[in-house]
């Protein structure tokens, strides 16, 4: 329906193409609108007018403001109930760039790393045309290495969350409040428990129940409360749907909820619920569920209006998902960047959200979802002080003048760079303040030749001619960097120190005069750190590169150090933060070769003085199989037992004995489709009847290994979640190789050495005869101390 410009939303477009196709849509709005309420919070959150009065259930929580208020703002509806389709992602990103945006908000992701996803790569050529982009770091934590894609790609900004210095209370009181005959279940003696709400308050007193005595523990919708709960308030168990189960007390007659935690480590979260709740920590929701059943029917509570009330903040949320980066992104990338506040954010809603009760326009809300959009906010600030900065500048300032007095989850240790990466982003100080984020002094710059050139250590079969004009040999010609741990990032992760390692960061003066600057270093415990130079001068816009040596003194292998590296000026500080591991030995995951009779080089550095064994495992052929498979719809989900006899999900079982290593691929050039680029397969393969691993990447570009898989029968489902053909579907082939543990076509020259030299490198060759012509071949190299298995090194032969 029409509407009177505002001069704030100056455009909205619907982007579910594939969406609206492959599925019937539920949504309510069958347009840009927002159905749920998620996308008016962030927006409101980066860009919200200054001065607006925000309420919620009739409780006055004052003025809210966006980051940036002057701000204009472009919606991009992309996803549905039903929830994303990369293809409608990466269009609303391009969208996006062709409309002239200056920073995209995505506060979307996964759980699963990745480089060279639909979106992944939307938002390198986001980078290339100079948007700037805040991405969520996902709400997978507090687990270590939970963040996903688009997350774990060193082109956007990656955003975790933390608590902010202000929390939405209220009160659970027993009896009338006051020391009682009750108290001992509780760890002070008034009978009164805190925790969050923005609920108006119960009004009185009213009989208080556990859920778990009435038939339906879980508070479920779907479930009936026997005995009746009307006119009661219900103690439920925190778990997924928190807001639906306040609807199943509120349909079923039920004035108030108490929900409690699942542990005294997570966040405590407001939502809009049907009636009014507060939701304790899990030490007090069980002190109230022994009240219930001790006082039985004479159990009473009240529950309290909310209020805003000052916290001490700074603490990192418990959901936040946390770093190293996985395979196959680079853990050479520390991830997240920065921290922002993304616990309990008050902000806009729509009147008619899907999981939350309906008639509010404002609501506070919590996850990386939340800390996104603030950071969002800040980059549209610097786009406007700093329209010449590039993307990675803006990141480096962000970064580099972050502060570190956050705590973890549990309130007590200091968060690390794993946690919030380079600190919590701090605004504060004038544009015109030396050291301030918009006069950071240096900044740490890079552009798309540069991520392409890390991309070569890291998703180097992508990166084709076709796509670059360049191979990857030819980077390192034109003074690209093509190991990941030399990408010119702030921050300077290095994942493997095989004895000691040098590294490289070129910075640039963005001030407007002549600075000098001496480099302060809070070493990793166990490592000596020397940077060369230590002192540097530059003039305005002039740059200089320097090297950072590790050396491991003490530090054990395979734990992880933290420490920092600061360009002093006096005013400026310019902070990195640093993570870095101790290695054994130090070998490329894969090489490549060609031709019938062969051979490749594998370099080995070593980080540890005795005997080393280099043994061949292979080659084998590639054992591809071919099938059809149909769209799974409306639900999507893999279900073998149902999609399977429907053509939804297709079954091809295979026995491995003796097996070193297996590999199975499926890419785009593998479909026989109207339209491959929208097609998305996903692969799950079973052991003995039980899920072992998955490849579920947006598009079709899946990759499952497995090292050492036991011997046994395995079966491989292709589950057709995106499928754009009509029946009788898409064709597809997948390719698997089981690579033998003993070596057939592949052996050890004799020119590889047998022992090991800390700080050495060593150079396994390994020679091929014999193959087919016009064949794909994998074999693998093990490296061996005699004692310990390293790992292998995969080695592909295109004969």
């Amino acid at each position: 329906a029409p509407f009177a410009c505002n001069n704030k939303l100056i455009g909205a477009r619907n982007m579910r193409m594939l969406y609206d196709t492959l599925i019937t849509p539920t949504e309510l709005y069958h347009s840009a609108r927002d159905y749920d309420g998620h996308g008016t919070h962030t927006a409101s959150t980066a860009a919200g007018n200054a001065g607006v009065e925000a309420s919620i259930f009739g409780r006055d929580f004052g003025e809210i403001s966006g980051i940036a208020p002057d701000a204009w703002v472009v919606m991009y509806s992309a996803c549905g109930d039903q929830g994303c389709f990369g293809g409608d992602l990466a269009g609303a990103i391009d969208q996006a760039v062709a409309d002239g945006v200056d920073v995209i908000n995505y506060s979307i992701g996964s759980d699963t790393p990745g480089l060279d996803g639909i979106d992944d790569i939307a938002f390198l050529f986001a980078d290339f045309a100079g948007v700037f982009t805040s991405v969520s770091a996902g709400n997978a934590g507090p687990g270590a290495s939970t963040v996903g894609a688009p997350a774990s790609t060193p082109w956007v900004i990656t955003v975790g969350a933390s608590e902010q210095n202000r929390a939405f209370v209220a009160q659970v009181k027993i009896d009338n409040g006051s020391k009682s005959r009750w108290s001992h279940f509780f760890k002070k003696d008034s009978g009164i428990f805190e925790g969050a709400s923005v609920g108006a308050g119960t009004h009185g007193k009213f009989p208080f129940v556990d859920s778990a005595d009435h038939g339906n523990e879980a508070c479920d919708p779907a479930v009936d409360f026997d005995p009746d709960i009307t006119g009661m308030v219900v103690l439920c168990p925190r778990s997924p749907g928190r807001t639906e189960k306040s609807l199943a007390v509120f349909e079923q007659g039920g004035v108030g909820m108490v929900m409690y935690n699942a542990d005294d480590v997570q966040s405590l979260l407001t939502d809009n619920h049907y009636v009014p709740s507060v939701l304790v920590n899990h030490s007090d929701g069980l002190a109230l569920k022994a009240y219930i059943a001790k006082a039985g029917s004479n159990a009473r509570v009240r529950l309290t209006a909310a209020e805003a009330e000052h916290q001490r903040g700074n603490e990192m949320s418990e959901f936040s998902s946390r770093g190293p980066v996985g395979e196959p992104a680079s853990p050479d990338i520390i991830k997240p960047d920065v921290t922002a506040p993304g616990v309990q954010i008050l902000a806009g809603n729509t009147p008619t959200p899907t999981a939350s009760a309906p008639g509010e326009l404002f609501q506070a809300i919590s996850g990386t979802s939340m800390s996104s959009p603030h950071v969002a906010g800040l980059l549209a600030l610097l786009k406007q002080a700093h329209p010449e900065w590039t993307p990675a500048m803006a990141r480096s300032a962000l970064m580099t003048t972050a502060r570190q007095d956050v705590r973890q989850e549990d309130g007590h240790g200091r968060a690390d760079p794993f946690d919030f990466g380079a600190g919590h982003v701090d605004f504060s100080g004038r544009t015109t303040s030396e050291g301030s984020v918009f006069n950071p002094g240096l900044a740490y710059d890079a552009g798309v030749f540069d991520y392409l050139g890390f991309l070569c250590d890291t998703s180097a079969s992508y990166l084709t001619p076709a796509f670059t004009g360049l191979s990857c040999d030819d980077f390192g010609g034109i003074g690209f960097q093509t190991q990941s741990e030399n990408l010119n990032y702030p921050s300077i992760g290095v994942s493997e120190i095989p004895g000691s390692k040098t590294v490289i960061r070129t910075v640039t003066n963005v001030s407007d005069k002549t600075t000098s600057y001496r480099a302060k270093v809070d070493e990793p415990r166990g490592f000596d750190v020397e940077v060369s130079p230590n002192r540097i001068k530059l003039a305005p816009g002039e740059s200089v590169t320097f090297e950072i040596t590790f050396t491991n003194k003490n530090a054990p292998v395979g734990t992880w150090r933290f420490g920092s590296l600061t360009w002093d000026s006096g005013k400026n500080k310019v902070r990195s933060p640093i993570a870095v591991k101790a290695a054994a030995i130090e070998f490329p995951n894969s090489v490549s070769g060609t031709g019938v009779t062969g051979s490749a080089t594998i370099p080995v550095a070593f980080g540890y003085t005795g005997t080393y064994t280099a043994t061949a495992h292979g080659l084998a052929a590639d054992a591809s199989q071919s099938g059809v498979v149909l769209h799974d719809g409306p639900d999507q989900e893999f279900d073998p037992v149902e999609d399977v006899p429907q053509g939804d999900v297709v079954a091809h079982p295979f026995t491995l004995s003796g097996s070193a290593f297996l590999r199975i691929t499926m890419g785009e050039d593998d479909l026989t489709s109207v339209d491959a680029a929208a097609t998305d397969i996903d692969l799950y393969l079973y052991f003995n009847g039980a899920l072992i691993a998955q490849s579920t990447a947006g598009g079709t570009d899946e990759l499952i290994d497995l090292e050492a898989p036991a011997d046994g029968n395995y079966v491989l489902y292709v589950h057709g979640w995106q499928v754009v053909d009509p029946p009788p579907g898409v064709g597809y082939t997948f390719h698997l190789w089981d690579v033998p543990t003993a070596a057939s076509s592949l052996s050890i020259n004799a020119a590889t050495p047998t022992t090991a030299t800390i700080g050495t490198i060593g150079n396994v060759v390994v020679d091929w005869t014999g193959l087919a012509p016009g064949g794909s071949y994998l074999g693998a190299v093990s490296h061996s101390d005699g004692a310990t298995d390293f790992g292998l090194t995969l080695v592909a032969v295109d004969s």
